[in-house]
């Protein structure tokens, strides 16, 4: 499971087709995260945001349309599970330290083409990470590595009426 970029086609009832998926790869040497800190380290001092569709601009080489979107693939108790990325932050330092932001997607059925559904209520979640690689790092490997809090996910957000 991982990363992947996918086209989104909006249908008449609400749901996406996602289609034509490509693998993304955001560690590593060659990965996003190590290319957008060789392009963009001078400028990023402090925190920084980076929306996905600079995340697909820069995998892709090109201005990326909206109907292209960054989805998460993940096993959770046997049971394939989609979310799409909005958002990366993070700070360069002796790691990289980043946070993810995901919408939680529902998927429509089992076969091809991906059909997801966007909840309207559904709540955004935040993945906190760190790579070895940055401004501090002398033998950075651009590999994951566990934050230095050690939190492993945060559920943030989404609006609920109280009783």
């Amino acid at each position: 499971m991982g990363f992947k970029s996918y086209q989104a086609f909006p249908q008449p009832n609400g749901s996406w087709n996602l289609e034509r998926p490509e693998p993304l790869r955001f560690a590593g040497p060659q990965g996003l995260i190590a290319q957008w800190y060789r392009t963009h380290r001078l400028e990023a001092e402090g925190t920084w945001v980076v929306p996905a569709a600079e995340w697909l601009a820069l995998a892709q080489g090109a201005e990326v349309t909206a109907a292209s979107w960054i989805v998460f693939e993940q096993i959770d108790r046997g049971v394939l599970k989609f979310a799409r990325l909005e958002r990366i932050s993070g700070q360069f330092g002796s790691q990289t330290r980043i946070m993810m932001q995901f919408r939680s997607l529902q998927r429509g059925g089992a076969v091809l083409p991906l059909v997801v559904v966007e909840p309207k209520n559904a709540c955004e979640w935040g993945e906190e990470l760190s790579i070895d690689g940055g401004d501090g790092s002398a033998n950075c490997s651009w590999g994951w590595q566990t934050p230095k809090l050690g939190f492993s996910s945060v559920t943030a957000g989404g609006a609920r009426a109280l009783p």
